[in-house]
């Protein structure tokens, strides 16, 4: 369903801390005029957590609507309780969205018994196609290869995105998922630095959330990985080397702002009590992003 590369969309903010959806309109266009195989909205780098159940429907419906269906939508529903991501799924569908993205959202870690539950209990009733999403980074949860493997076999899952530690966890955790997953579900990695590696390793899917301000180096190097081009991706990647390791440091979340002034957007003010990466980073991340688009 997904293709090579999905771009992760920031939620751009009002004054007043409301959804800017013209702005999310241009950069659903953005990405997709750049070549983005789908458009995936709160996420991480959209800050779902952040944004009540409200503001959450109009981020789906602005972006399903600017994508008008050219590339597929991919919504995040992640919240603390299993009736609350219901909720969120059932107001994603009902935007239009083609797919949802389910991260295991908590403030005590999950179990994995408690995960398989989770999606369980998700994908039965979604009646769109439910993609895993795992980041034990944020969420506390590390899931191993046959976890993720026991949720994908569930009826209702598309698809996952998952991480690994370095290039050749990526690798590994690749070659064993597209080994085990049955033959519906598509196999994808994020990391705007690693998840490369994954596409390279046969899988369907590169999550990028850098791509969703700066689309077209991530396009490109996710071009030449999908045409097995390694020369082409490494020197994509350390051209891109600078940025994703601020991203990696700050978070795509903080960086999406600064980034996106490059190229003529404002996304607002971020949420309290959320920062603006230090001016003393700004000169770094200025001279990454022009060494992005050069």
């Amino acid at each position: 369903m997904l293709g090579p590369l999905a771009a992760y969309l920031p939620t751009p903010r009002t004054a007043d801390g409301g959804v800017a959806a013209g702005v999310l309109a241009a950069l659903a266009d953005r990405a997709v005029t750049a070549g983005a195989d789908a458009v995936a909205v709160l996420g991480s780098t959209g800050g779902f957590a952040y944004l009540s159940g409200g503001d959450r429907a109009r981020v789906a419906r602005a972006a399903v609507e600017a994508v008008d269906r050219r590339v597929p939508v991919v919504c995040g529903i992640g919240a603390l309780t299993t009736n609350d991501v219901l909720g969120h799924a059932a107001a994603a569908r009902a935007a239009g969205v083609d797919a949802v993205l389910l991260p295991t959202t908590s403030y005590l870690p999950l179990t994995a018994a408690e995960a398989l539950a989770l999606y369980r209990d998700v994908a039965a009733v979604a009646e769109v196609p439910v993609w895993i999403y795992h980041n034990p980074r944020t969420t506390g949860l590390e899931l191993t290869v046959d976890d993720l493997l026991a949720i994908a076999a569930l009826p209702g899952i598309g698809g996952l995105k998952d991480r690994g530690l370095d290039a050749d966890d990526v690798r590994t955790r690749c070659s064993a998922l597209l080994a085990g997953v049955p033959a519906h579900v598509e196999v994808g990695f994020s990391g705007d630095a690693l998840g490369v590696q994954a596409l390279l390793a046969g899988a369907r899917t590169w999550h990028s959330g850098l791509a969703g301000v700066l689309p077209r180096p991530w396009v490109a190097t996710a071009a030449a990985a999908t045409a097995g081009d390694t020369a082409l991706v490494e020197t994509w990647t350390e051209r891109l080397a600078p940025l994703t390791a601020l991203g990696a440091r700050w978070g795509a979340m903080r960086l999406a702002g600064p980034v996106a002034r490059h190229v003529g957007l404002d996304l607002g003010p971020l949420p309290a009590p959320l920062l603006d990466v230090p001016a003393e980073v700004r000169g770094d991340l200025d001279a990454a992003v022009e060494r992005a688009l050069a």
